[in-house]
Formats: C-alpha cells, structure tokens, sequence
C-alpha cells in the first residue's frame, strides 16, 4: 500500500502512529495529519465497582494483542493481589492459545473469556472495572483504553505508540514495558492503592472528555477541505 499511497494525504488518530508513518513508511511530516479518535457519550461513570479487583481487557483475540501475556501478568499480580480476577471480551482465532494459558497457569478459576458481548455489557464491565488493560505490541490508538477511561476506570498498558497517546503516565494509568513481570507488577501496585486508582481514574476520565467524536469529525474535515483547496489551487 504505501508505494500507491506515497503522495496522498493521510489521516491517522495518533502522534505516535504520525512519527511511524513518516519515520517506517517514508512518508513527508506535511503529508500526515493527526485526527485523535473519539469516545461515545454513552460511555461515562456510573454503577458500581466490582467487590473483588477486576480487571478488564477488550479486543480481538490476535496475536499482536498479546492476551497470553496478560493472562501470565494477571498471574503475576495475583502474588500482590491473591483475589485479582481477569475479564477478556472478544472473540478470535487466538482463542484455543489463549485458554491453553489459563490452562497452564491453572486460572480458570479467576480468568473469565466472555466472547463477544454487546455494547451496553461492555459499558458494565467498564464501570464495574477496577482496572482497565492492554499488554498489545501495536496500536494506532488505543480506544478501548479510551472507553474506560471515559467511564472513570485507570489502565495499565504497555508503553507502545498508540498507548502514549490514549493514556497519560501517570496521570490517566500506568504505562509498562512489554513483558509479563513489568505489566504485573504495574498491575499489583494499582490495584493495591486505592488512593492512586482513584486519582487515576478522574486523571482518565478528564482525559477521556476531550475525545468526542464531533471533534474527530471536525478534524477530518478540515483535512479533506484543506486537501480540496492544494488540489484546486495546483
């Protein structure tokens, strides 16, 4: 695709996904134009938290999402957090690896495959969350972090492009290097702190509030405006 490509504008939701393009791709810095994903209003506090530690994690179950990591990071955490219980959401091939793990690791007793679930599901298990995460080696953004964010609930993920970008270090979650013993540990710490989850979480859910949609259509439209006026001005 990028030889087809090479001279086209881009639109693309993250600075971090901007620097890859123009530094892995070869494409001009002018050329790409960041458009920030958005979060739907239906995602936002409520309900209440889950009474033992959960941690949430949504996607496709594929490779570069890296779910057996996280399973071994959740087992990890459980050294901190004995009652630590982990929720997947999604479906894929990856699946029959994935279960093989908790086999493994013998977690079928607190590590939960819900499959596909419908949105209003989703949106309960974000706010039921006590942790939100992601131990993925590649993402443009990050948007289920986003998600829930948006409902109030801290993540920890992997310090990836994309990630840097959905959360705020510090601020918004925590971000870890990629393997198992570095993402649990940030995940025992999280859940062991009710004070730093709970300034996480308002860290996200401000963070979360400047993402809308309205913005990102806005944003593209000023990309295809200024598109159509270099080509009528060429």
């Amino acid at each position: 695709a990028p030889p087809l490509y090479r001279r086209s504008t881009v639109a693309t939701p993250s600075e971090s996904s901007k620097r890859e393009i123009v530094d892995e791709l070869g494409f001009s810095p002018a050329q790409v134009h960041v458009v920030p994903d958005g979060v739907d209003g239906r995602f936002s506090p409520g309900g209440t938290r889950s009474p033992h530690p959960l941690v949430v994690a949504v996607g496709r179950l594929v490779p570069v999402k890296r779910y057996d990591l996280l399973v071994r990071a959740a087992h990890a955490a459980r050294r901190r957090v004995p009652n630590l219980r982990l929720d997947i959401v999604g479906e894929g091939y990856e699946r029959p690896r994935i279960e093989a793990v908790v086999d493994e690791l013998g977690a079928r007793g607190w590590v939960t495959l819900h499959g596909f679930i419908d949105e209003a599901e989703k949106i309960d298990l974000y706010r039921r969350a006590w942790v939100v995460a992601s131990a993925s080696a590649r993402e443009g953004w990050g948007l289920t972090l986003s998600e829930a964010a948006a409902c109030g609930t801290p993540a920890v993920a992997t310090r990836i492009g994309g990630h840097i970008d959905a959360v705020v270090d510090g601020v918004g979650g925590v971000l870890a290097p990629g393997d198992s013993d570095s993402l649990g540990e940030a995940l025992g710490r999280v859940l062991a702190d009710d004070e730093l989850r709970r300034r996480l979480g308002e860290g996200a859910r401000r963070h979360a509030s400047e993402l809308t949609w309205d913005r990102t259509a806005m944003g593209l439209m000023r990309v295809v405006a200024g598109e159509v006026s270099r080509r009528r001005a060429r």
